[in-house]
């Protein structure tokens, strides 16, 4: 293992040299808070609390492609970015691959103060896998417009991620870590 891009462990696997992000360390509360102060001040929640996460894209200058295996992101530079989602995946999921995306753009480039090009790439459940997911997570479902919906559709979970466009298993896991199951 050797040193890569500031941000990023090189790691030799065979012949192919694999970098792996660096995570942000900041709480998970903290990076929901981030999250949802990226949503407010960007616009893109409509009175139900749902993000119109094409719009916060576009505002970003970010740009969607079909990704020719999994999902990814790669960074040009600060305000020209792309995310490439698999073709035959669903909305829901796109949606989520996207907030996903959007969170190691915010957590493990801007906050990082990264410049230049950066690429990040789902490889496993390692921590800043996580805050991205968490970032993802607030960004779609912020916790008081989650928690209001919770109550209006007492608790169902299908409701819930029908009214965020997400899957259920993720509003099943936002009202976990929300503490309302």
């Amino acid at each position: 293992m050797s040193g890569g891009k500031r941000g990023q462990q090189e790691v030799e696997v065979g012949s192919v040299s694999v970098h792996k992000t660096d995570p942000a360390w900041l709480t998970n509360d903290a990076i929901a808070s981030y999250a949802e102060q990226v949503g407010v001040k960007n616009g893109i929640y409509e009175p139900t609390g749902r993000a119109n996460i094409d719009l916060l894209l576009r505002r970003l200058g970010g740009q969607l492609a079909n990704a020719i295996d999994e999902e990814s992101s790669h960074v040009r530079e600060r305000g020209a970015f792309t995310i490439f989602v698999p073709q035959l995946t669903s909305a829901r999921r796109d949606r989520f691959t996207i907030a996903h995306e959007l969170g190691h753009y915010f957590l493990h480039y801007l906050h990082a103060k990264e410049q230049g090009e950066k690429s990040f790439s789902r490889g496993g459940r390692d921590r800043a896998e996580t805050e991205a997911n968490v970032f993802a997570s607030a960004l779609l479902m912020p916790a008081e417009a989650f928690k209001a919906a919770h109550r209006a559709y007492s608790g169902d979970t299908w409701k819930l991620a029908a009214h965020f466009d997400v899957s259920p298993r993720a509003a099943e896991v936002r009202a976990q870590v929300l503490e309302l199951l």
